[in-house]
């Protein structure tokens, strides 16, 4: 198949959403797959200007993400599968929405290794999507325990017994920078915190849910397991777990996919909040999620996503 003909068969030229519209999946929580580039596209400034400029018409467009929040966004309690539909529209596009941001950090990292120029405004762009990260990982975390251990843990596991995060196929390239190791063009302090609140972040989560502490990897012989497959084999493995197919996609086309999906994420939480009444879990949190530095990233959690939009956005014109 020519790239051509993936790009067709992927469709990867989504529409916009349109404001007060939830057409996100077809229905109210509904998921749509992600189709995203084996390498971060738009790795360099060259790049983008091969891909042309962005449509102006989505500058800004998520400036109101809560707008004309449609009726049926709320979850119909009368559903028997209407909150773990939610919760599962959480974690694949959380999570989705995770895999464009680190994307898009590694096309910061590799602009600001071709020399100087641009520090300030890269090394602005990198901790709005960094932040967007630790938002996301409070997103998908949003279920009560017991909604992860019936539902969530269980279909990992379907896939493979030992499925680990670590697989993630587009977190290598950024690894070093979330561990606190920055490149010279982005020593940047604001940065550095933003990293390190990300590993409390992610400590908080774990502990959340997951309180014994041992995930599917550190299950027993799953080293003598993963041995039988090569690691794209697992990476893969990973990608289909988050309805992630790997296809020629341009910078353009990556950042729309990543605004209809922080659309739908504003409506979601527009309309339930970050934890919904009907199924709360903010009790369950540790000590981690309640300090004051993540509780502040609660209460900005709508505006840090219109921001990360506008950042995305603006790197493509």
């Amino acid at each position: 198949m020519s790239s051509l003909e993936a790009r067709r068969t992927d469709r990867t030229d989504l529409p916009l959403p349109a404001a007060g519209d939830w057409e996100y999946g077809g229905y109210p929580y509904g998921l749509e797959p992600l189709t995203l580039p084996l390498a971060s596209p738009g790795s360099s400034p060259a790049a983008h200007r091969r891909f042309g400029r962005f449509p102006a018409a989505l500058a800004g467009h998520l400036a109101d993400p809560v707008a004309g929040v449609p009726a049926n966004a709320a979850v119909d309690l009368t559903d028997p599968l209407g909150v773990d539909r939610l919760f599962w529209f959480r974690w694949i596009t959380g999570h989705q929405v995770t895999f464009v941001l680190w994307q898009l950090l590694a096309s910061v990292l590799a602009e600001s290794a071709e020399g100087p120029g641009g520090e300030a405004r890269a090394a602005e762009r990198a901790r709005r999507y960094v932040r967007g990260y630790s938002l996301m990982l409070l997103y998908t975390s949003s279920c009560p325990r017991s909604v992860y251990d019936r539902l969530i843990r269980p279909h990992l596991a379907l896939q493979h017994r030992h499925l680990s995060g670590a697989w993630a196929r587009d977190y290598h390239p950024v690894r070093s920078l979330l561990r606190g190791r920055l490149p010279a063009g982005l020593d940047d302090a604001p940065l550095r915190e933003e990293c390190r609140l990300n590993h409390h972040v992610h400590e908080g989560i774990a502990a959340k849910l997951v309180p014994s502490g041992v995930s599917l990897l550190q299950q027993t012989n799953q080293h003598q397991e993963q041995r039988f497959l090569h690691r794209d084999r697992l990476s893969s493995l990973y990608d289909c777990v988050f309805l992630t197919v790997r296809a020629p996609a341009s910078y353009e086309q990556v950042v729309t996919q990543l605004v209809r999906r922080l659309h739908a994420i504003g409506q979601d939480l527009a309309a339930n909040g970050l934890y919904p009444a009907y199924a709360p879990s903010g009790h369950e949190e540790p000590a981690e999620l309640r300090a004051p530095d993540v509780a502040r990233c609660k209460e900005t959690l709508l505006p840090d996503l219109s921001r990360i939009c506008d950042s995305a956005t603006a790197a493509a014109s």
